[in-house]
């Protein structure tokens, strides 16, 4: 008998993602999945899609079956987004998520996998070195604030028996498809600023460290997670390697043979300058990414020419 996958917010970029993971990976045959967003899934199809928004308690409850995992990919804004306006992050993400977590109590559900940032709950580190799932979370917008938030809503909840969780903390997702489904992510914007011709905005001098992750990558990261079972655990997902976004660029120059044009902006206040993630608790289950950021740029650049 085929698991239930339950996915809020599936007809995003790692909602998306991971059913194209599924498929090429043929473990549709194992997974029957359902996808509840408000918008249906533009490219790949669900065994099932429900329109619903995360506010739509009933809608979701309804949804699920004895034995589902749920995963929650749901977030309405970007860090950028979050700025100068708190209540809407707490109206829009906290407020739902915990009215959720309540109203599982008295479902059996398998598990419920919250999808938060390890790319902003850490904040600014103390020192440039990769940060573990034990390192302080000193958030530094609301929007990362929020997941912090909602990370310890859940540890709450699982601590008092109503639901068995799982936190996964991505670096920066990247890969097919993220510029049609995210407003946010270098890569993407990047590629598509080469495909138009247009300008790339650079905020900052291009000096600030991210931790790239292809997306298949985080796909089969979650997969194994969810294989063997790590329940009430937080793990990040990343590469484990660093790069500036001046780097990343002319990577992306190398891999499309393009030029980038650049329109320089002041570093916005919710820009970290360095983020990298230890993925040590993952690679000790036996993960380790299989995509360099060279191999995945240069498969990203190839979906971009044939869109």
């Amino acid at each position: 008998m085929k698991e239930r996958l339950v996915l809020l917010g599936g007809s995003g970029f790692l909602g998306q993602s991971l059913l194209r993971w599924l498929e090429q990976r043929g473990r549709r045959k194992t997974y029957q999945v359902v996808v509840l967003d408000p918008n249906p899934p533009k490219f790949f199809s669900p065994d099932k899609y429900i329109s619903g928004r995360l506010e739509e308690t009933e809608k979701i409850l309804a949804a699920l079956k004895k034995g589902d995992l749920l995963l929650h990919l749901v977030h309405t804004t970007i860090p950028a987004d979050s700025a100068n306006a708190p209540q809407r992050e707490l109206k829009e993400n906290l407020e739902p998520t915990v009215k959720l977590l309540e109203a599982l109590k008295g479902v059996s559900i398998k598990g419920l996998v919250y999808f938060s940032s390890g790319g902003t709950i850490y904040g600014e580190p103390e020192a440039k070195r990769p940060l573990s799932e034990e390192a302080p979370r000193r958030p530094g917008s609301f929007y990362a604030l929020t997941k912090l938030l909602i990370e310890d809503a859940l540890m709450a909840g699982g601590n008092m028996g109503w639901f068995k969780y799982l936190i996964v903390r991505p670096g920066n997702p990247y890969g097919p498809y993220q510029e049609l489904l995210n407003r946010h992510g270098a890569v993407g914007r990047i590629f598509s600023a080469l495909i138009a011709g247009e300008k790339f905005a650079l905020y900052g001098k291009g000096e600030t460290v991210r931790d790239y992750i292809y997306v298949d990558d985080l796909a089969q990261a979650l997969m194994l997670l969810l294989k063997q079972a790590k329940w009430n655990r937080v793990f990040n997902i990343g590469s484990g390697k660093g790069i500036s976004l001046k780097a990343l660029i002319r990577l992306c120059q190398e891999a499309s043979g393009k030029k980038l044009k650049l329109a320089p902006r002041p570093l916005r206040e919710t820009d970290l300058k360095y983020n990298v993630l230890d993925c040590g608790k993952l690679k000790a289950l036996g993960w380790k990414p299989e995509t360099s950021l060279e191999q995945g740029l240069e498969q990203t650049w190839q979906y971009f020419l044939k869109k």
